[in-house]
């Protein structure tokens, strides 16, 4: 049995060693990053018979090796970029065939486990979930296996959709066409990539509402809920021009871009959860996001009244600060969960507001520090995406709602 395997270890240097059965990628630790983008390699694959090609040389394109197993089989090895690690097992690849046919494709899981469910898509923009491809799976999820329709046509398979960093950034400028909408860079990543900024709404209210997203870079139904969650903000309805009249709403939509573009689980370029660093702030990406929310505060004297950190785990929920914590507007999560669900069903959001209580995330430094209302707002990893998109809208218009209201009964400096 002959074996053909490529293997990409992240976060490192690139060396190659090729000979003639496999294509090496060694990479020894990268503790700091060069601050210049670094190109990934051009990873592909042929079979022995030059028939079936796998390919990973796109952003976000993450397989760590591969082996022709013989005939119509093949295996592909997954693994984290750092361990120990928050298990979102993240894979993305191009595959196409001279000759149609099926093939098996083992997914085989090194420090984590299969989380993920196959998406597929025949031209990138258009994807559907592909659960029935799996044909066998490991009990405890380290393996399952696909079968895979191939032919002339790419088929390209992901845990999720790939949203990735151009593709925000054709959303940002097609927004930004609005006249209400400013578009803006909030910093840079630790690889110099842009890390987008959104301002929507009157740039002269001093009622602020903050967003953001892809702390986690697998997690895109987060970003996906998002997106909904603004263009309801940026839509025509009367509501939400009454709300952009009175509020400021800033929104992050991708904010670990070079996570997203390498396919990593869960850090940024230094192996680093962003997600664990609002205390320490030694990221540049956390750092960007906290000195423009403690600006917005100090020297444009903007009265902050909502966080919002968008991700993605196993279902709906709202993970929040304990309930007795005092924030401003009192009250708030608790009425616009109840608004939410009153409009969408019983449950719709669950509440959970002991989750990393104590852990250096964003919204328990929000809510410490500045003393406001901070969810981190979850979407299930597999929900129906439609269904997806009437959460956020309606959340996004129930949070309006109230909003207005609440303000409609403050004096212009209470609570400030």
């Amino acid at each position: 049995m002959s074996s053909h395997l490529f293997a990409e270890s992240p976060v490192r240097r690139t060396t190659f060693l090729i000979c003639a059965a496999c294509l090496l990628v060694v990479r020894p630790p990268l503790l700091h990053a060069d601050p210049a983008p670094e190109p990934s390699p051009a990873v592909k694959f042929q079979s022995q018979d030059k028939v079936v090609s796998f390919e990973t040389d796109f952003a976000g394109g993450k397989i760590d090796q591969l082996v022709e197993l013989g005939g119509d089989d093949f295996e592909i090895l997954i693994r984290p970029e750092n361990e120990p690690i928050n298990d979102s097992a993240w894979y993305a690849f191009r595959v196409h065939s001279t000759n149609p046919r099926h093939i098996n494709v083992r997914l085989r899981y090194e420090g984590g486990s299969h989380r993920y469910e196959p998406k597929i898509s025949h031209n990138r923009v258009e994807w559907k979930s592909a659960e029935h491809l799996i044909v066998a799976r490991h009990p405890g999820g380290q393996e399952v296996t696909l079968r895979l329709p191939v032919s002339d046509q790419v088929l390209w398979v992901a845990g999720q959709e790939l949203v990735g960093n151009k593709d925000i950034a054709t959303w940002v400028d097609t927004l930004a066409q609005f006249p209400f909408v400013e578009s803006s860079l909030a910093g840079r990543s630790v690889q110099d990539r842009p890390i987008h900024r959104l301002a929507i709404g009157n740039p002269d209210s001093k009622e602020v509402i903050y967003a953001l997203s892809r702390q986690h870079p697998p997690e895109v139904t987060g970003t996906i809920g998002m997106m909904h969650f603004i263009e309801a903000l940026c839509s025509d309805t009367e509501l939400a021009k009454r709300y952009r009249a009175e509020f400021l709403t800033v929104g992050i939509p991708i904010a670990n871009p070079d996570g997203v573009a390498k396919g990593y689980w869960r850090s940024n370029a230094n192996g680093v959860d962003l997600n664990r660093d609002w205390l320490a702030f030694q990221e540049p990406e956390t750092r960007s996001i906290r000195d423009d929310l403690v600006r917005l505060r100090g020297e444009q004297e903007k009265r902050l009244w909502l966080f919002l950190d968008f991700h993605s785990t196993y279902n709906e929920v709202f993970y929040t600060v304990p309930k007795q914590t005092k924030l401003f507007p009192e009250g708030f999560t608790a009425e616009w969960l109840k608004s939410l669900n009153g409009r969408m069903g019983d449950s719709t959001m669950l509440r959970d507001d002991g989750h990393n209580a104590h852990r250096s995330t964003s919204k328990a430094w929000v809510a410490r520090e500045l003393g406001i209302h901070a969810v981190t707002y979850e979407f299930g990893d597999e929900t129906d995406r439609e269904r997806i998109r009437k959460i956020a809208i309606g959340s996004a218009e129930e949070m309006m709602k109230i909003l207005l209201a609440r303000k409609a009964k403050l004096s212009p400096t209470a609570s400030r």
